[in-house]
């Protein structure tokens, strides 16, 4: 397969670049801004839904590397989830987080978002170097669809694979988001998703459509 490259020689990863993108609007705040820590676990829940949405079928039933690597994504993306459930029963007073600290919660969620986006980073890659240039522009205009109807909640427990998953999928974002307007919680914010890949530079340009990048990072 040829591989597309711009003149100075670089292949063109387009859902790596709205990746980037997106994990960079993440930002963790000090402890006495619950609200931005429950943007944070959206944008979080959403771009790893979105991940098992579009980008992991890509490499589902994959013998060899790329499918072992995805079942390392797979795992590493439980272990996030599973931490960011912690920190959002944190945030919400729950009891069974008392023995939990803060600044433990924030340092355990940083390890595992280390090591799942070490593994991410190396699927995107393989997924999109088996892409012809307009395959990868549109896998990462799917993913950019998907984050705009993620779920904004962690589902440690939900399907990731077969028919189930995509039913879930559409159930969490929907009843996500209604959550989130009946708590008032913040989720995704405006500026979030970033502008898809294939928007045009003057949309993309556009101050309301930028990540919100004033928070204090902590991740």
């Amino acid at each position: 397969m040829t591989v597309d490259r711009l003149p100075d020689g670089t292949v063109t990863r387009p859902l790596t670049a709205f990746i980037d993108a997106a994990q960079d609007a993440v930002h963790v705040v000090p402890d006495d801004e619950p609200q931005a820590g429950y943007r944070s676990i959206a944008r979080l829940s959403g771009h790893l839904a979105a991940m098992w949405r579009t980008v992991y079928p890509r490499a589902d039933g994959q013998q060899g590397a790329d499918g072992r690597l995805r079942d390392v994504c797979l795992s590493r993306a439980r272990e996030v989830e599973w931490t960011l459930r912690l920190l959002q029963c944190q945030l919400s007073g729950c009891v069974s987080t008392t023995g939990h600290s803060p600044a433990a919660v924030a340092t355990l969620l940083a390890q595992h978002l280390d090591s799942y986006r070490s593994a991410e980073r190396a699927l995107v890659t393989c997924v999109e170097d088996q892409l012809a240039a307009e395959g990868r522009e549109k896998l990462a205009s799917r993913y950019h669809r998907a984050l705009t109807r993620a779920p904004t909640r962690p589902h440690p427990r939900c399907p990731r694979t077969g028919p189930l998953c995509y039913v879930a999928f559409w159930v969490h974002g929907r009843w996500d988001r209604l959550l989130d307007t009946m708590d008032s919680w913040p989720g995704v914010g405006v500026g979030f998703p970033p502008p898809s890949p294939t928007a045009q530079p003057a949309a993309a340009a556009d101050e309301t459509q930028r990540p919100d990048r004033t928070w204090s990072h902590r991740l």
